[in-house]
């Protein structure tokens, strides 16, 4: 046990550590948030860490640890009595919805509430460490490959630290968001962006470059479902198998060709003639 002012510190790598954390907080309705993981070579994420806090316990779960289940943290948490601080919350949020299907717990989301009270752009959470808790904070491991081990001491200061603050940053936008009757109006926008998250499986880029409607085509979602069945099987970005732009490229174009050197000829054939099929019945693209 390790101590950062007036917090406890746990590193967690079993479930029996596990286990004696989440009792010491079970009580607690509040909880600041952070994960780090990789996804940049994978087509779902690995998770490495989570770091969570009640405000008087920070908890670091190792989740590459080979002795732990760390899915039973995002049920303990996913619970309707429940409100998650994090900053900037979707990629967060997308790791949560890969382990639990439906999204219970309330989120405050520190971006979003600077929005709300004077900041004109989406600050980083280094700025509101600076602005409003008066500490320059030291984010050069921010791109540190996080499935690297051991974890030094180093990191993990630094894993704290994404949490430690956020108490300071949640409180200060909040007492301000009730005292400018803000409050409803942030709730509001953050449900929206969370049932955004939760039902975007498709990028925005499709209504952008093939119109409004596109994705209530059947025939087009085909298309963007094999994609993604394929990058899935062999665990690949889907955007390595056969990116967003190359397949509106394909939609727009005269001729179908694909190329990619992570699809077998087999996959190439059903993905030709899904676009093919598709721009047959679709005349706008013909």
């Amino acid at each position: 046990m390790f101590k950062k002012n007036n917090h406890n510190f746990s590193f967690i790598k079993n479930n029996n550590q596990l286990d004696q954390f989440i009792t010491k907080i079970k009580n607690k309705k509040n909880f600041f948030f952070d994960t780090e993981f990789e996804r940049r070579t994978t087509y779902k994420a690995i998770i490495s860490i989570i770091v969570i806090s009640d405000g008087e316990n920070i908890g670091i779960i190792d989740c590459l640890e080979k002795n732990i289940n760390f899915k039973k943290i995002f049920k303990f948490l996913n619970k309707k009595k429940i409100t998650l601080i994090i900053h900037s919350c979707r990629q967060d949020l997308e790791i949560f919805l890969s382990i639990v299907k439906k999204i219970l717990f309330s989120v405050f989301d520190t971006q979003i509430a600077a929005l709300f009270n004077g900041y004109s752009e989406a600050p980083s959470y280094k700025k509101l460490v600076h602005d409003l808790c008066g500490i320059n904070l030291d984010k050069s491991l921010q791109k540190e490959d996080w499935l690297k081990r051991p974890i030094s001491n180093e990191r993990i200061n630094y894993l704290i630290n994404d949490v430690y603050y956020l108490k300071m940053i949640f409180n200060k936008f909040k007492d301000k968001l009730s005292k400018n009757k803000k409050l409803k109006s942030f709730n509001k926008l953050v449900k929206k962006e969370i049932f955004k998250i939760s039902h975007e499986d498709y990028p925005v880029i499709y209504k952008k470059k093939l119109g409004k409607n596109i994705l209530n085509n059947r025939k087009f979602i085909k298309i963007i479902n094999l994609r993604n069945k394929i990058a899935e099987k062999i665990n690949l970005p889907k955007n390595w198998i056969f990116s967003d732009k190359e397949i509106i490229k394909n939609i727009k174009k005269e001729e179908v060709s694909i190329s990619s050197k992570y699809l077998n000829n087999t996959d190439i054939k059903k993905l030709t003639n899904l676009i093919t099929n598709f721009k047959k019945t679709s005349n706008k693209f013909n």
